[in-house]
This record gives C-alpha cells, sequence and structure tokens, in this order.
C-alpha cells in the first residue's frame, strides 16, 4: 500500500513538474513577443514623430519661399510700370534680402528672355525659353508651384534648387515667369542636427524619387532618381528597403505640405531590434538556466521520494542514537566525580609514596587505570557531543606522526606499518585531540583485523573534488580536502556487519574487549568537522577507510613544551563549592598543599550565605556548574552582584559550547575540564591571580 502512494506522488510531481515548466516557457514565449511588438511600435512612432516634425519644418521653410514668388508676381504685374527700369533689379534685390535661403530671383518674359535678377546684371538676351521650369509654366503642366532638379549654381558653385511660378497678366494670359533659386545647405545643416541613432536616416525626396538632402549626407547620391513607389507609406519590419543602401528597415514617409515634396525618416531593422534581441536572448538564457533549476528540482525530489521510506528509518534510528547519547552523557558526568576522586586522591598518595615502593608501584597502577578510564570517559563525551574540544588551525601530519609514533610501539612483529604521508603543511580547523582519537581508533582497529600479520598503510595527500561525490558517510562537495587513509590487509569485513559498523555500542570482539564506540566515535568526530567517510572492503583482501577533511590551508607545526615546575600559592583564600563531599575534601587538600586556604562547601547555598556574610574574605571561587539546589552559573551571577570583580573559576564533566558562551557573559575567568589533575588545577587559579593587581588580591 506504501508502495502505491508513493508511485501515485511520484506521477502527480512528473506531471506537475512538465506543466509547470511548459507553462513558464509559454509564458516567456508571450513576453518576447509582446516586447518585440512593442519595440516595433515605439521605432514606428518615433520615426513618424520625427518624419512629421521635419516635414512641417520643410514646409515652413520653402512656404516662405513661395509667398515671396507669389508676393513678386503680384508686384511685378501691377506695380512695374511705376518704377524705372534701370531700378527694377535693385528693387528686386531689396525685396529678396530677407530670405538667406534664397540666393538669386529672377524674372523672365513670355519670350524666355530673362530681365531682371536680384543679384549682378542679366547677361544681354539671356534665353531661357529651353528651361524646364519655363516650359512646364508655360504650358500649364505644372500648374502652382514648380521644383526643379538639384543643381549647382554657377556663381556661388553651390547646390540648391530652383522654385517657379507663373507670371500671368491682368486679364490672366502667360506673361512669363518668376524664379527663385534656394539654397538647400541650410536644409543639409538643419537636417545634420538631427540624431536619430545608429542606423538611422533622413531623406528628403521629389515625388519623382529624385533625392534633395539627406542625412548621413551623400552627396554622390544628391540628385539621383530613385523608385516612387518606395515614398509612400510608413513602412513595418517586413514592407520598406532602405533605397540608399538596399538593407531591411523601419520607415515613416511624409508629404510636405503644399510642395512636391516626400520627407522619409528610416532606421535600420537589425539596429532598431537590437535591444531586444540583447533582451530575448538574456530571457532565454534565463529561462535555460531556470528550467535546468526546475529540472534539476524535480529530479531531486523525486530522489528524495525515493528516500523518504529510508529516511523514516533513519529517523527513527537518529531518535535512538539521541537517547542513547543522552544516556551516555550523563553516565559519564556522574563518573566524571567518581573518576576526579580517584585520579587526585592517586596523586597526593603517589607524591607521598616513597619511589620504587611496592606502594609506589600500585598507585602508578591505579593512575594508569584511571588514565584509561578517562580516556574512555573522553570516548563517551566525544559519542554524545557534550565535550569541549577547542576548535583551532592544527597541522594534521604532525597529529598523525605522533600518534603513529605511539602506535608503532604496540604493533606485533608480523605487522609492518608503511607511511605515505605528503602534506607537511596542511591544517584543519578542529581538535587536535579529537583527531588523534579518530587515527589511534582507526588503526587500532586495522590491527587487530590482522591477527596473523599484514600491512598497515597510512598515507595524507592533499586533493581537490570538483564534483559533487557521496561517500559512505556524507557527501563531498567540490573544493579542496584532506584525504587520510588507512587501509590494512586483513580479512575484511563482512557485508551483515558492514550496515553497522558505526553504531554505536556494536562490536564484535568478545565481551570485555571492546567497547563499540571506536567507529560511532570516528563518524561523529569526522560529521562535527564538516568532513566524510568512505569505506572500501572485501574479504580476504583488506579495509580501507577514507577521511576526507576540509582543507583549511597551511598551518605551522607545533614547537614541543617543556614540563615547568608547578606554580604554587602565596596563602590566598579560595572557596570551593562542589555537590561531591569527596571531591570537595580532594579540592581541598590539593590546593593546600600547593600554598592556598581552601574554604569548601559542599552545598551552594550554604556557600552564597558564607560569602554574603564575609565577602571580602575570598581571593578567588572555584566552583563546579552542575549542582542540585543551585547550578554554578546561578552561584556566579549570585555573587557577581555583590563583589563584580572577584575572579571565578567554572567546573563541568558535562559541558560544551553554550556553557562556554555564559560562562564568558558572566565574566568567568576559566572553565576547567573534569576530572581536574593537579597541575591543571595550580597552573589555573596561579594564572588567575597573575592577571590581577595586588591590591585585588
Amino acid at each position: 500500500m506504501r508502495a502505491v502512494r508513493f508511485r501515485q506522488l511520484r506521477s502527480r510531481l512528473i506531471a506537475l513538474g512538465i506543466l509547470t515548466l511548459v507553462g513558464f516557457c509559454a509564458a516567456t514565449a508571450y513576453d518576447s513577443y509582446r516586447s518585440y511588438r512593442h519595440t516595433i511600435t515605439m521605432t514606428n512612432r518615433e520615426l513618424d514623430n520625427v518624419a512629421n516634425a521635419l516635414a512641417e519644418q520643410t514646409a515652413w521653410t520653402l512656404q516662405a519661399v513661395d509667398l515671396l514668388l507669389q508676393d513678386t508676381a503680384r508686384w511685378y504685374r501691377n506695380d512695374v510700370d511705376q518704377i524705372p527700369d534701370n531700378e527694377l533689379d535693385a528693387v528686386l534685390a531689396s525685396r529678396t534680402a530677407a530670405f538667406r535661403q534664397v540666393s538669386l530671383v529672377t524674372i523672365v518674359d513670355a519670350q524666355g528672355i530673362q530681365r531682371h535678377r536680384s543679384k549682378g546684371m542679366s547677361p544681354p538676351g539671356l534665353d531661357v525659353s529651353d528651361r524646364s521650369y519655363f516650359i512646364a509654366l508655360r504650358d500649364g503642366a505644372a500648374p502652382g508651384l514648380f521644383m526643379s532638379e538639384p543643381l549647382v549654381t554657377r556663381s556661388e558653385n553651390r547646390p540648391g534648387i530652383i522654385l517657379a511660378r507663373a507670371l500671368q497678366t491682368q486679364n490672366g494670359q502667360f506673361a512669363g515667369v518668376v524664379t527663385a533659386i534656394v539654397n538647400l545647405e541650410d536644409l543639409r545643416s538643419f537636417y545634420a542636427a538631427i540624431k536619430l541613432g545608429p542606423g538611422g536616416h533622413i531623406n528628403l525626396f521629389r515625388q519623382d524619387g529624385t533625392l534633395l538632402v539627406s542625412n548621413p549626407d551623400r552627396p554622390a547620391l544628391i540628385g539621383h532618381r530613385f523608385p516612387v513607389t518606395k515614398l509612400e507609406g510608413t513602412g513595418d519590419v517586413d514592407t520598406s528597403s532602405d533605397l540608399l543602401d538596399h538593407q531591411q528597415v523601419f520607415a515613416a514617409a511624409v508629404a510636405v505640405r503644399d510642395t512636391p515634396l516626400v520627407l522619409r525618416a528610416t532606421r535600420e531593422t537589425d539596429i532598431a531590434l537590437r535591444p531586444w534581441r540583447d533582451e530575448a536572448l538574456r530571457i532565454a538564457a534565463r529561462t535555460g538556466i531556470l528550467l535546468v533549476l526546475g529540472a534539476a528540482t524535480l529530479i531531486a525530489l523525486l530522489r528524495q521520494l525515493k528516500r523518504v521510506e529510508d529516511g523514516e528509518r533513519a529517523l527513527r534510528q537518529s531518535q535512538k542514537m539521541e537517547a542513547i547519547g543522552t544516556l551516555a552523557g550523563g553516565i559519564a558526568h556522574d563518573f566524571n566525580n567518581i573518576l576526579g576522586a580517584i585520579i587526585g586522591y592517586g596523586e597526593l598518595a603517589q607524591a607521598q609514596a616513597v619511589p620504587g615502593s611496592a606502594q609506589r608501584r600500585h598507585l602508578e597502577n591505579v593512575m594508569h587505570a584511571a588514565a584509561r578510564a578517562k580516556l574512555l570517559v573522553d570516548r563517551i563525551l566525544g559519542f554524545s557531543r557534550s565535550g569541549l574540544g577547542e576548535r583551532t588551525l592544527i597541522n594534521v601530519q604532525f597529529i598523525v606522526e605522533e600518534t603513529l609514533e605511539l602506535l608503532e610501539a604496540a604493533l606485533t612483529t608480523q605487522v609492518r606499518l608503511e607511511k605515505h604521508l605528503a602534506a607537511p603543511d596542511a591544517g584543519v580547523i578542529g581538535d587536535a585531540t579529537e583527531l588523534h582519537q579518530v587515527i589511534m581508533n582507526l588503526c587500532t582497529n586495522a590491527q587487530q583485523a590482522m591477527p596473523n600479520g599484514g600491512v598497515l598503510t597510512v598515507s595524507l595527500i592533499r586533493m581537490s573534488i570538483g564534483e559533487s561525490r557521496t561517500v559512505t558517510r556524507g557527501t563531498l562537495v567540490p573544493g579542496r580536502y584532506l584525504n587520510l587513509t588507512i587501509q590494512d590487509t586483513g580479512a575484511g569485513i563482512p557485508r551483515a556487519v558492514y550496515e553497522r559498523i558505526f553504531d554505536p555500542f556494536f562490536t564484535t570482539k568478545e565481551v570485555g574487549d571492546g567497547t563499540g564506540l571506536g567507529l560511532s566515535l570516528v563518524h561523529g568526530i569526522v560529521a562535527d568537522l564538516g568532513g566524510a567517510i568512505n569505506v572500501t572492503t572485501h574479504t580476504g583482501v583488506g579495509t580501507r577507510f577514507e577521511i576526507w577533511l576540509p582543507d583549511a590551508g597551511d598551518a605551522p607545526r607545533p614547537h614541543p613544551a617543556h614540563p615547568t615546575e608547578i606554580p604554587m600559592g602565596n596563602g590566598e583564600s579560595v572557596m570551593i563549592v562542589d555537590d561531591e563531599t569527596a571531591l570537595v575534601t580532594l579540592a581541598e587538600e590539593t590546593l593546600a598543599e600547593l600554598g592556598y586556604e581552601p574554604v569548601g562547601f559542599s552545598s551552594s547555598p550554604q556557600a552564597l550565605a558564607a560569602f554574603r556574610a564575609d565577602p571580602d574574605r575570598f581571593s578567588a571561587i572555584l566552583t563546579d556548574e552542575a549542582m542540585p539546589e543551585m547550578t554554578g552559573t546561578e552561584l556566579v551571577r549570585e555573587i557577581r552582584s555583590i563583589r563584580p570583580q572577584l575572579p571565578i573559576l567554572l567546573m563541568s564533566g558535562h559541558g560544551g559550547p553554550a556553557l562556554e558562551a555564559q560562562a564568558q557573559d558572566l565574566g568567568v575567568v576559566a572553565v576547567l575540564h573534569k576530572p581536574l589533575q593537579r597541575r591543571d588545577l595550580a597552573e589555573a587559579i596561579a594564572r588567575t591571580f597573575k592577571t590581577l593587581a595586588p591590591t585585588e588580591r
């Protein structure tokens, strides 16, 4: 039934994912199409506005010249008889002077002879009856204003056009022609000031297709005649080909009012659509990335769905492990107090025993057993993740070499150790003691897997991972790692056992030979360091453990520490608070031998009452954290309210980063880890008094 539900859910996820991806693609395509149409609309609107504005400005310019021609025609018809013939040229010049764009105005009689001009003297008998403007106006083929093709004036050698109107008698008969040569350079300058941007063009044509003015300027094409049909209307991307360059363009063509002219504004299609294409490419790239991410997400969901059932089982296992860890931590805490008394009184008795005596040997055996017990407690605390290891940058190869040096002394003659250490400066962020435990546990297991002898190989190298990789315990993401490999040539791990090697308290050894915490502790430490473990085993060939730790860069090799004398006190009064009476007595005897005046309390409320009675009596306070009536941090808070500057040291056998942070906030000088040894206690108290001024003691 559960499998059917998973299949149905998987099918629904696939259908929903496909529909989502298709819908997203459709929405993206529609947005791209809308953007395309918007680009076309805005380009055509811009060209229409430019074309209309320029056409209107051109019409105003030429209309002023046409008004000059019309006014001159009326003046010549009505008033010419009243002006002496030799003054007509001067009068004509004065009427023309206000029109900067007009180079020359002439009057031609009905026979085509030029009679008057606004500049210079007319050549005697100059006959223009064969000129196009004269013939068109005389024969009535061009009623109204006539505009010639572009020309270059002889007198000024400047480009221009001729505008002409017919002269009529009082009764409407043809009496000649009045002409004006218009300088095109003003229009060129005006058009040149218009910036349409890249790919933009402005062209002024006659209705017969003759080019008069262009921007950008193309002198070689001025006067050339182009197809008239191409001048009509406003073009879209698929309707217009540029008349000059034969390129696809957007175009807007507008007739110049009251003139036989057409103004055409264009922009090359490739340039006009370039912003849309760039945006479309960005959208396509973004869509492709999102599609890949969506597909990857769908695949990940399907994979995750496949693992849900296993995840439920793993969750139950994790909850069981957490409960075991909590129980183990509590046991370790209680055992720490017992072990503290054993180690403390053992040190006191050992110091008083005669060297070489049987009593001294017995005490040394006791201390050796206590050291093994302390290591076991450290393993239990490490498993329950309640250890207080300090995370710093450590040199891994130094720890490996140091551990192997200790291990070599315990190896049997049948086991050969091979070392391949090639990362002398490599470092990780972690605790040296924890890393030592990892190496020692794996090497010890490897040795025990070869009862008849073999080869134990330990290697350390730096490696880079280019893509994610799933290993036996954990996942490796791309990055730089340290690879610590410990390999044996033993019998290998049976498959039934392989599945449980990291379970806590699981062991294949005889009762009393192992705790079952070794590999579970290794796994916990490596996971806390952000690393992963890969295990490869073959029956009859051997087992290979690969520890992958994040490479934190180069780390210096530590210098060997030289033992120093235990610091002594100078009669300072130290309050000791611990709910274990034996530990209070032990601390009193230890501090008394170190030169202090100890005052012990097995109840934190009693200690607080004694302090309130005489706050200045004590130079320092040493208190446990886990106490039934009032915890050590609560006691510190009360004491700080009475005497804020008093130095306080906190002891704990079951602390962690949270306790460290809380103690720091309360101003605790140091957090000491149980079980305490004589040297650790002496050095901690000595450091405390060393930082105080004499008046504060």
